[in-house]
């Protein structure tokens, strides 16, 4: 299969691009900060709100999965993050219409659901993918309306599409500092719910989002299946969300598992076929 991966050089797209190789995909790179020099792939340098760069990028492939975007709101003004990732994103979009792509795997964000961030407390426990919607920040609402434009072009287009929602995505190099005895003391932020995801099953994510059959349009919340702290699950949940109410039995949902994530990738699980394989507490 040929497929394009927008953001080829960027965090998760140096695994995907690897993993997709790995299964013998060809593959077209867009990106643009990195070097042709740097790739040993077809590979084209543009900014995702020129449209016409993208419809070059985009013609003759199979597939996409588009991960170009602007990560956060503390790596742009407001302004460029809703360009780059809206425009982007209707760019990217309109192409595969026009080229007469059949599916492209949209990365979202955990962002599109406005849970994390600190800025309004926790609808309920665990998060799901049903979570209700409340996007406040400009990355939240770009990711929030990123998803629903791929639904529009499903409904409209029958371009199938499929959103992946990871938290916050880390590899092995990362896991290190979640050892040391300040991780007892706060570890990853509360207002992010102590949630992480491995960047090699972020791109597994992709790549079984890239065949997966019986789906037009849905999205997936990825998160490891425990958090970062080295604190009980159930002594975060009774200190920092004593009073927030649970979708699921809170006993069942964390059973034996003594350090258990509060998102539930299960719809994940259920339709793609997802199960976490990689958790900072086995790297050595």
């Amino acid at each position: 299969m040929k497929v394009l991966v927008t953001g080829s050089a960027g965090n998760i797209g140096r695994e995907q691009v690897r993993q997709l190789q790995a299964a013998g995909h060809e593959i077209r790179g867009f990106d643009r900060v990195a070097k042709s020099k740097e790739m040993d792939f077809e590979y084209i340098s543009g900014d995702l709100r020129d449209i016409y760069t993208v419809r070059q990028a985009v013609g003759g492939m199979d597939a996409v999965i588009h991960l170009g975007a602007i990560p956060s709101d503390r790596q742009g003004c407001a302004d460029d993050v809703l360009s780059t990732n809206v425009q982007g994103t209707w760019n990217v979009l309109l192409a595969c219409v026009e080229a007469g792509v059949e599916r492209i795997v949209n990365y979202s964000s955990i962002n599109a659901l406005g849970c994390v961030g600190g800025y309004k407390d926790g609808v309920h426990l665990p998060i799901g993918d049903d979570y209700p919607r409340h996007p406040y920040s400009p990355y939240q609402i770009s990711k929030h309306l990123g998803e629903e434009m791929c639904t529009a072009f499903t409904n409209r287009h029958g371009l199938i599409t499929i959103s992946l929602r990871p938290t916050a995505v880390l590899g092995a190099d990362s896991y290190q500092w979640f050892k040391t005895t300040q991780n007892r003391g706060g570890g990853h932020s509360r207002v992010e719910y102590w949630a992480y995801v491995d960047r090699r099953d972020t791109a597994r994510a992709g790549m079984l989002a890239l065949t997966v059959q019986g789906v037009t349009n849905d999205a997936f919340l990825l998160s490891a299946r425990d958090t970062t702290i080295d604190i009980p699950t159930q002594e975060l949940v009774d200190t920092y969300y004593p009073d927030t109410p649970w979708v699921k039995d809170r006993a069942t949902y964390i059973g034996d598992e003594t350090y258990r994530a509060l998102l539930d990738c299960s719809h994940a699980e259920e339709v793609l076929g997802w199960v976490p394989q990689y958790s900072w507490r086995d790297e050595s």
